[in-house]
């Protein structure tokens, strides 16, 4: 998130626009000195500076930012060199000289989940009475975008399973998270925390004291995950992971779990820096840089229908409708005869 008062803004990802222009040596050593100066500064994570500040001070001899002819390819190459200590860190260059309402941008974050419905992609209850909620996105809480959750979540009430398909979701609202959270957890259940260097102060994140809607604290939870998921979405599946309400099917996750700030640094550069971390009650630490790792693994593409075959199974044991049975050992059979669906992804984390 960028400030307190902001925090639906709390796991985004900063890209940088392609504007090609010269750089001179000058301009370069400035703008890394000031960028260095900002870390030192800002960032939340006061362990790992003269680790990144060192990092700096050696990527300041190499081939690669003495040799960068363009503000757009020096953006890039910090942001890269930044991300390998934070998910959250990047550099991003604007030309002055140009107005940037004229230029064709990325259409922002909240904009887009608010045109597109949320985020949400796809609802629908599958053979065996399992819900399928498809989102890509964790909207900024409004009465609209609540309204949109409340649907979803009444069409599915009367499921006894659900799956969260979380793999191309990139986050979004930590409000967001604590409002979804609270249709399975009891009230006032500890999610997370977010710290601030600037304040030295620390937000609690708790579930809600009541939704519009019924809170089902029993019903089987599966989360899919993947190498894309990041950052609001991962602090969700982080935080039903460890209340032990959820299992997390799929691969491991992108690792983003502070919230950041720009910082002008001059000639129309600014940098994305993390100025607040995630701190998990249980855990006491976050996933930042590590991601989170699911309960069983499996290849993005198969991990629908392992979680599909688990949530079967475990319907089953307590399904006395004949009809309802059925409908499950159809979807067995089916799924069994499949390719194998349990595979180790490359990447791990905890």
């Amino acid at each position: 998130m960028k400030i307190r008062d902001s925090i639906i803004g709390a796991y985004l990802v900063i890209l940088s626009p392609l504007v090609h222009a010269d750089i001179n040596s000058i301009d370069r050593t400035n703008i890394l000195n000031a960028l260095t100066d900002s870390i030192e500064q800002q960032y939340v994570e006061v362990k790992k500076i003269d680790e990144i500040s060192s990092a700096l001070a050696t990527f300041k001899t190499s081939p690669a930012f003495t040799n960068s002819q363009s503000q757009e390819q020096l953006a890039s190459l910090l942001t890269t060199e930044l991300q390998k200590f934070d998910k959250h860190f990047a550099v991003q260059w604007r030309n002055p000289n140009e107005n940037q309402n004229d230029k064709t941008t990325r259409e922002p974050w909240f904009s887009k989940l608010s045109r597109k419905n949320s985020g949400f992609n796809r609802v629908e209850i599958l053979d065996g009475n399992i819900g399928y909620i498809d989102f890509w996105g964790f909207d900024a809480l409004s009465e609209d975008s609540k309204k949109v959750v409340e649907g979803v979540m009444g069409f599915v009430s009367n499921t006894d399973a659900l799956i969260f398909d979380l793999r191309k979701n990139g986050g979004g609202s930590a409000e967001m998270v604590q409002f979804i959270s609270s249709y399975f957890l009891k009230p006032n259940t500890h999610l997370n925390s977010i710290y601030w260097r600037t304040t030295d102060s620390t937000l609690e994140f708790r579930t809600l004291e009541s939704v519009n809607g019924s809170i089902n604290l029993a019903i089987p939870i599966y989360l899919l995950t993947s190498s894309e998921t990041f950052s609001a979405a991962e602090e969700f599946a982080y935080n039903l992971k460890h209340l032990e309400r959820a299992t997390l099917v799929g691969e491991s996750t992108k690792g983003g779990a502070n919230p950041w700030q720009y910082y002008e640094l001059g000639n129309g550069f600014r940098a994305g820096i993390p100025i607040a971390k995630a701190i998990n009650p249980i855990t006491k630490t976050n996933w930042e840089s590590v991601g989170v790792k699911p309960h069983i693994e499996a290849l993005r593409d198969n991990a629908f229908s392992v979680a599909y075959k688990i949530a079967l199974d475990e319907v089953k044991k307590s399904a006395s409708d004949e009809y309802q049975i059925k409908e499950i050992n159809d979807q067995l059979e089916e799924l069994s005869h499949n390719k194998p669906l349990i595979a180790t992804p490359k990447n791990s984390a905890k």
